[in-house]
């Protein structure tokens, strides 16, 4: 009695499948295409202030008195946007100091002293007790995003099964 059932067509399909596994085995450029994505992506909701959940953001009083957008000042947030890729996590981030604030928002208040004085967008000053900072979600992933990956990763099997015929 045989161990095993050799089909007709078996060796050019275990050739095809070899070959599939060479072409995924490094999964790399595909990490780095996702990652592309990701940093594009999370700078155009900085430059549409549309968050990850589809709605556009509270106009911040800075962006309405002097006609700029919220959360693009200086460009800093926008141009700090990074992804770091180790192995098969791909981490999408920034450095900057105030991005958790703008992310999930926030009350302001004062270290020293029962007021914050600060210049306005206007160029005069005031003193308030607080100030809170709405939520304003630019880091994670939107709808869009997560059929965006998936296009992605379907172009890339698409290729591998090409490249392997």
């Amino acid at each position: 009695m045989a161990d095993f059932i050799q089909m007709h067509g078996q060796d050019k399909l275990v050739e095809f499948m070899r070959r599939v596994e060479q072409q995924v085995a490094d999964p790399s450029n595909l990490w780095r295409d996702i990652g592309d994505i990701l940093v594009h992506n999370t700078q155009q909701r900085i430059q549409t202030g549309i968050g990850t959940d589809d709605k556009p953001w509270q106009k911040s009083w800075r962006a309405q008195v002097q006609g700029g957008q919220t959360l693009r000042d200086t460009g800093r947030l926008h141009n700090s946007i990074f992804v770091r890729i180790s192995g098969n996590k791909i981490v999408i981030g920034t450095n900057v100091v105030y991005a958790p604030l703008m992310h999930f928002g926030g009350v302001i208040r004062p270290k020293n002293g029962e007021y914050l004085k600060f210049k306005t967008p206007l160029g005069g000053w005031v003193q308030l007790k607080s100030v809170t900072i709405p939520a304003r979600p630019f880091l994670g992933i939107s709808v869009d995003d997560s059929q965006e990956i998936l296009f992605e990763i379907e172009e890339y099997l698409r290729e591998a099964l090409n490249n392997a015929k």
